[in-house]
């Protein structure tokens, strides 16, 4: 049973990279609809994990936060960071959560271990002012290791409200974390990280 909790790291991972995502939509600091600092308000990570064997399955968490800044001197910066709670990510089996949290992501080591990072974004266009459909590049950092990400965002503004849905793929080898495998059957290195978000004042 152990090699099927694997997966749930991958989730974690791809929490990290929803991160990016958030920064996108997060929602303006200050008054002003061109105001150049948001503050992540609230939205849903979902991580798919891809089985060797065909099919798959999601893990989800809530526990985004986070505050980003424009940078003046690279309009397509933002400066902050993401952050996700991986001891909120939620699987859907009790014992798989357990395992995933422990044995993979192995939470219980410290800061560097229980969060998923995301920073140094940059994004495609000017970040005060995108719309539409984008690429980002990030750095994520996940198991204690940083490693560069990139991946789709399409970002819908209505006034000073600002919709975000993004994704992109996680290598869970990159991380340092062993693969989920059991028996010969277990997920896929690589896992695909999906984030809808939205802006709040």
């Amino acid at each position: 049973m152990r090699g099927f909790l694997v997966p749930g790291r991958h989730l974690a991972l791809t929490g990290a990279i929803a991160l990016a995502v958030a920064a996108q939509s997060a929602a303006p600091a200050a008054a002003g609809a061109q105001s150049a600092a948001w503050r992540v308000a609230s939205g849903e990570l979902v991580v798919v994990c891809p089985l060797t064997v065909g099919g798959s399955f999601e893990a989800r968490t809530r526990g985004l936060s986070g505050h980003l800044a424009v940078d003046p001197a690279q309009p397509s910066r933002l400066t902050g960071e993401v952050v996700v709670d991986l001891k909120t990510l939620d699987t859907g089996i009790g014992l798989r959560n357990t395992h995933m949290r422990d044995s993979y992501l192995e939470v219980g080591k410290g800061d560097l271990f229980e969060r998923a990072v995301l920073s140094e974004i940059v994004l495609k266009g000017e970040a005060a002012t995108a719309s539409g459909a984008t690429t980002f590049t990030a750095t994520l950092l996940v198991h204690g290791t940083r490693k560069p990400v990139s991946g789709q965002v399409r970002i819908a503004r209505a006034g000073a409200d600002v919709r975000v849905d993004a994704s992109f793929p996680v290598n869970l080898p990159d991380f340092g974390i062993p693969e989920p495998r059991y028996l010969g059957v277990g997920v896929k290195d690589q896992v695909q990280v999906k984030v809808k978000f939205g802006s709040a004042r």
